[in-house]
């Protein structure tokens, strides 16, 4: 009887631990995003060919974290989304940015994550019945 409540204990103890580090990863990329994207709004590029190359490498890092690790990918997209989106607010049309900059943003502002969740995760389907009319 001990035994089973010892291994219930650290079994929960495990998941807990589990969920926590879970969730301080996502919160580091949800952090990655902020700083991300309040550096991509204020950096200033000496010529054209370092800037392409900034968002190249940017988009690079972007799609290697979606093959890596979805989850933080998600994280980090949102993030970014609504970082950009506060920036827009606030700055309305006094801020000027180039052209790379708009066009990402544009890719930001149209982000959505499409979870396709299965039945088993959104739980049992219930179907009600409706009176005919005839």
């Amino acid at each position: 009887m001990r035994l089973q409540i010892h291994i219930a204990i650290w079994f929960t103890l495990g998941l807990a631990t589990a969920s926590i580090a879970q969730h301080n990863g996502l919160s580091f990329y949800q952090e990655l995003a902020r700083k991300d994207a309040l550096r991509e709004q204020t950096i200033a590029f000496s010529n054209i060919e370092d800037e392409k190359d900034f968002w190249n490498d940017q988009i690079q890092f972007e799609n290697d974290l979606r093959v890596q690790n979805v989850p933080a990918y998600q994280v980090y997209m949102n993030e970014k989304r609504m970082a950009y989106s506060k920036h827009a607010e606030k700055c309305k049309n006094d801020c000027t940015h180039s052209d790379f900059y708009y066009k990402q943003a544009g890719f930001y502002f149209t982000y959505s994550d499409d979870t396709i969740l299965t039945k088993e995760a959104v739980g049992t389907v219930v179907q009600v019945a409706s009176p005919r009319i005839f």
